[in-house]
């Protein structure tokens, strides 16, 4: 008796152990769609941050966790040969089969989470949140040039940070505060910082950044700042949301982007972006933008669109404008 019981523990235990480890969880998207810009003679076809990754944590214990994250992006349209589009007309990882994203471990417990690797900066982490079409043709931080190039790209001083350290406090009263920091064997390193509220329908942010010299750069000292501060409001019926950022000397502009959204019903909505980007010292070089897109929600993984953009400029060679029809599905 007592041996079968004993036997029955053993087995038992050897079962629940593994469980203790908790699996990874692999998700991903593929998202296309057929684009009609004014600045191509014929129809194509981009893939749009479509991407597979894994993701999960480990307790450790005393409330502390390991989090790790490895993720990549596809180019589902092209399948990996050359023949990538510009940023301006729709994103693709440039004729490369799997582009690193996000990839990282860290540490989560009661006193915050710190993160080591390759991740969203402090400055770009919003960007997204108040763009309803962030990720499409017609988004504010490519085609509508209403956020500045800190929302994307992959470097030191770009919106994924490359060799990087972060700190996200935990939230207090709605309040949290971010930081990070490049080690990249430079004299000049990337740091931001940002402090975050959030509330049931309302959430705010202020985001500084000082970035190493690179791309459209206008600054002549060793290091460039930007900053923007930007909200959102929401309710079930719909949204507002809007961003200033003061970027002139990163990229020698600043930008207004302004968004909105209006749910027609469960599985329906419209979405809206306006705003602008004003050269500090060449104001044919200034642009105003809108875009309008229609959304319907096949189902909670699956969406398919059809959106239209506009850019405006004294300079002819700036104005764009851009058609698309999409479909994402997430797993």
């Amino acid at each position: 008796m007592n041996k079968s019981i004993l036997a029955i523990a053993v087995l038992a235990a050897s079962v629940a152990a593994p469980a203790a480890i908790a699996a990874p969880t692999v998700y991903g998207n593929i998202h296309l769609t057929v684009n009609d810009f004014d600045s191509n003679n014929d129809l194509n076809m981009n893939s749009h941050t479509s991407a597979i990754g894994v993701k999960g944590s480990e307790d450790l214990g005393d409330g502390m966790k390991a989090i790790y994250k490895a993720e990549f992006q596809l180019d589902a349209a092209k399948g990996g040969f050359a023949g990538g589009q510009p940023d301006n007309t729709g994103s693709t990882t440039g004729g490369n089969a799997l582009t690193q994203r996000d990839v990282f471990v860290g540490l989560k417990g009661g006193m915050g989470t710190v993160k080591f690797g390759t991740f969203s900066s402090n400055y770009k982490q919003k960007g997204g949140k108040v763009d309803s079409l962030y990720r499409t043709p017609v988004e504010g931080r490519g085609f509508l040039q209403t956020q500045s190039r800190l929302h994307n790209g992959r470097a030191v001083n770009r919106g994924r940070m490359t060799n990087a350290v972060s700190y996200t406090s935990p939230k207090m009263g709605g309040i949290q505060l971010v930081a990070n920091t490049t080690f990249s064997n430079s004299p000049d390193e990337t740091i931001g910082v940002g402090v975050r509220y959030s509330a049931k329908a309302f959430m705010a942010y202020l985001d500084w950044i000082d970035t190493v010299p690179g791309g459209a750069s206008v600054a002549t000292g060793a290091t460039e700042s930007a900053i923007k501060v930007g909200g959102k409001f929401k309710t079930k019926a719909f949204h507002v949301a809007g961003q200033f950022e003061s970027a002139e000397d990163v990229t020698g502009y600043d930008y207004i982007h302004v968004n909105a959204g209006y749910n027609i019903n469960k599985n329906n909505s419209i979405q809206v972006t306006v705003g602008q980007a004003t050269h500090v010292n060449n104001s044919a070089a200034d642009t105003q933008s809108f875009a309008v897109a229609y959304n319907h929600q096949l189902s909670k993984m699956t969406n398919v669109y059809v959106a239209y953009g506009d850019k405006s400029s004294d300079t002819a060679a700036i104005e764009n404008s851009a058609f698309a029809l999409g479909i994402k599905k997430k797993f």
